[in-house]
């Protein structure tokens, strides 16, 4: 049996260089703090922006400082091909996310945190920017209703916008290269070319990301109790997740819209974003 690695959340706020020099590059506003309850342990649930990198660590850093919270990543599979990398994120608390090991966190009482579009979200193409991919996947819902564990839906807005994508998985798909590219060890890791890293531009003509504020929405929790012993309803199940979509997506608007308000920077920053 797999067991649910150990993790001790710190007992400080989170302010290493590393955070600082985010927080300067993308300075966070947290939104809805005020339903976070470090009483209830819940699964947060929200949108996965273009490569899942830039805002997750800031954001798990923000709610924890503002309320406690410790946000235990599920971590993609593909993660765990790089054992460095795997060990790393173990540190700061993920696991692999597997429903063995999401059940062992739920009886811990975890808080927990999951990207339902996994890695194809993370992978976008051109116009998916702060676009739910989440297919029909239910697994979390169905856990979620089994151990009555409140889902925290959430919004991450900023990152999608710091890159602009030049050439996706798509294009990879239709190019004369495909037959080539089949024969790689990574098309078949890509999942057949629908996971490929997109390539992208930033400040200028550099990858390096434009210094975009982020915005973290937090909204009320959805009681998951009511769907407790319904877990193989495919119907109540689907209609739990549209609920929990619907609520995220709410929260990408209100994101957004607080983006429009506030996005007076300064001018190296507005001259930065611009380029």
């Amino acid at each position: 049996m797999t067991t649910l690695p150990e993790y001790t959340p710190p007992g400080r706020p989170l302010n290493s260089p590393e955070l600082r020099l985010l927080r300067r590059w993308f300075p966070p506003t947290l939104m809805g703090a005020e339903h976070l309850n470090s009483e209830s342990p819940a699964l947060f649930i929200g949108n996965h922006t273009i490569y899942g990198l830039a805002d997750v660590p800031l954001m798990q850093a923000e709610i924890y400082n503002a309320s406690g919270i410790w946000l235990r990543g599920l971590s993609d599979h593909l993660h765990y091909r790089l054992p460095v990398w795997a060990r790393f994120l173990e540190r700061q608390g993920a696991f692999r996310g597997t429903r063995q090991l999401c059940e062992q966190a739920m009886l811990r009482g975890d808080n927990l945190l999951l990207f339902p579009g996994g890695g194809r979200e993370v992978m976008k193409r051109r116009g998916e920017e702060y676009s739910l991919i989440w297919k029909q996947r239910l697994g979390f819902v169905r856990l979620a209703s089994k151990h009555r564990y409140p889902i925290q839906p959430f919004a991450s807005v900023g990152a999608d916008d710091a890159w602009d994508i030049l050439w996706d998985a798509g294009d990879w798909q239709r190019s004369r290269l495909r037959p080539l590219l089949e024969r790689l060890p990574l098309w078949k890791i890509a999942k057949q070319g629908e996971e490929i890293p997109p390539i992208v531009r930033g400040m200028g003509l550099s990858s390096v990301p434009r210094p975009e504020p982020f915005y973290f929405a937090v909204g009320p929790a959805i009681d998951t109790a009511p769907y407790c012993g319904s877990e193989d309803d495919d119907e109540a199940m689907l209609a739990l997740r549209n609920s929990v979509a619907d609520a995220v997506k709410a929260l990408i608007v209100q994101a957004k819209q607080r983006q429009a308000e506030t996005h007076s920077a300064s001018l190296l920053r507005r001259l930065l974003i611009r380029s």
